[in-house]
Formats: C-alpha cells, sequence, structure tokens
C-alpha cells in the first residue's frame, strides 16, 4: 500500500505546484493591469477575465430607486451593506446604457436611504473604479432575497432581472475611494489582495510522501531486526 498512497502524494505535490506557477503568472498580470490608468469604458468585452481589475472611468448619474444593498462587512469588520447602484451612462458605449456600481460600505444603521439623504446626488457623477465579475454564490451562504431586495452575493444577471434593467454592461464597476475621506459609503471595497497558498499546499503533500517513506523503512528496519533475533 506504501507505494501506490507515495504516488498519489507526490502527484498530489505536483499538482500543487503547477497551480502555483498558473497563480504567480495571473498575479504577475493582474499586477500589471492594475496599475495601468483608468481607461474609457470598453464597448465589448469578450472575455470579462481580461478586464478583472482594470481601472475605468465612467460618467452618468445614478439610477437611486434601483439601489441594491449587498450584507457584507466593513473595512474593521463591523457589519453594513456595500451599495450597489446602477449608474446611467452620459454616452452610450457600445449599445450599453448602464453599469452598475459598487459604490461603497454602509453601516446597518445607515442601510435605508432616508437616514442618509447626502448619498443621494442626482447630478452627473464621473467615478472611477475597477471592473469585477459577477459573483458566484458560496456553499454555506444565503440565497439572494431578491423580494426584499437584500443581497448576500453580486449575481449580475440576478440583479439586472430583479431591477428590470436592459443593455446592461456585463461586469461591476467597484468605486475607487472618495476624495471626501471619512464619509459614506466607503468606496475602495475591491483590492488586488490574491490569495497564494499553492506552495503550502505542495510542501503539505511532499512533507506527507517524506513522512509516509520515513515510516516505511522504520518499519522494515525493525520488522527485520525482529525476525533476526529470533534466529
Amino acid at each position: 500500500m506504501t507505494i501506490p498512497i507515495l504516488i498519489i502524494l507526490c502527484l498530489l505535490g505536483n499538482w500543487q505546484v503547477e497551480r502555483l506557477n498558473w497563480k504567480l503568472d495571473l498575479i504577475e498580470k493582474l499586477e500589471m493591469r492594475y496599475g495601468l490608468p483608468p481607461a474609457a469604458l470598453p464597448a465589448a468585452v469578450e472575455d470579462p477575465d481580461d478586464w478583472v481589475y482594470r481601472h475605468v472611468m465612467v460618467t452618468g448619474r445614478f439610477l437611486h430607486m434601483r439601489e441594491m444593498p449587498l450584507y457584507n462587512a466593513g473595512p474593521t469588520g463591523r457589519p453594513g451593506y456595500d451599495l450597489f447602484t446602477p449608474l446611467m451612462l452620459k454616452d452610450n458605449i457600445g449599445g450599453r446604457k448602464i453599469v452598475i456600481i459598487n459604490r461603497g460600505w454602509v453601516p446597518e444603521n445607515l442601510k435605508e436611504q432616508m437616514s442618509r439623504p447626502e448619498t443621494i446626488n442626482s447630478e452627473e457623477v464621473q467615478i472611477t473604479g475597477l471592473l469585477r465579475k459577477s459573483w458566484q454564490k458560496e456553499r454555506f451562504a444565503p440565497e439572494n432575497d431578491v423580494e426584499h431586495n437584500l443581497w448576500f452575493y453580486a449575481d449580475l444577471d440576478g440583479m439586472k432581472e430583479a431591477q428590470h434593467l436592459t443593455e446592461l454592461f456585463p461586469m461591476f464597476l467597484y468605486a475607487d475611494k472618495a476624495s471626501n475621506e471619512g464619509q459614506y459609503p466607503i468606496g475602495e471595497r475591491s483590492q488586488l489582495n490574491i490569495v497564494n497558498n499553492h506552495l503550502d499546499y505542495a510542501m503539505t503533500w511532499y512533507g506527507l510522501a517524506i513522512v509516509l517513506l520515513v515510516i516505511y523503512v522504520m518499519f522494515n528496519v525493525r520488522r527485520r531486526e525482529e525476525n533476526q533475533s529470533q534466529f
């Protein structure tokens, strides 16, 4: 049994090394993209992965009546909501008239718009931020409560259907930190912070393989000594 288990452990270690090389290449690409100056919103997006963590700039007016609060922890871990708000673009970009903006985070007591009238701006605004893809529901996360407009994960298609949005840009835009420091909503809710644990995993699998090999050798040496002592 030792040989097949040893092979499996080594294969798992090799797989994590391959994942490590892939992750390092991905991080390099995203860091280069993250550092580029803001661009105009693209007219077409064939592959959203090509635009993730790309800074863009848009101009338009918020549709505050269609704001969607998403339950999330704030910068210090305090519970609250990220405000996902459709923005009607000033210019029709590639047939897209609306992009959903994550404006930033507010604490639980400011969930309702009437409690924060200063955050409701009907004037034309210019937003700079990072493009992000739609989320997938985590295994143990609650379902979005569309009926009560309460969201737990950012499902672009679900938000589009719930708010009856048409001609929607196929990615979210996470607004950068606002110039009004210390005021709500707190922006910059997306930063380049990619977890890379593949080296740790690889060392774990290889370590288990070494431990298994050592145990195998010690067991056989001891068994041989016992057999010799019987004679």
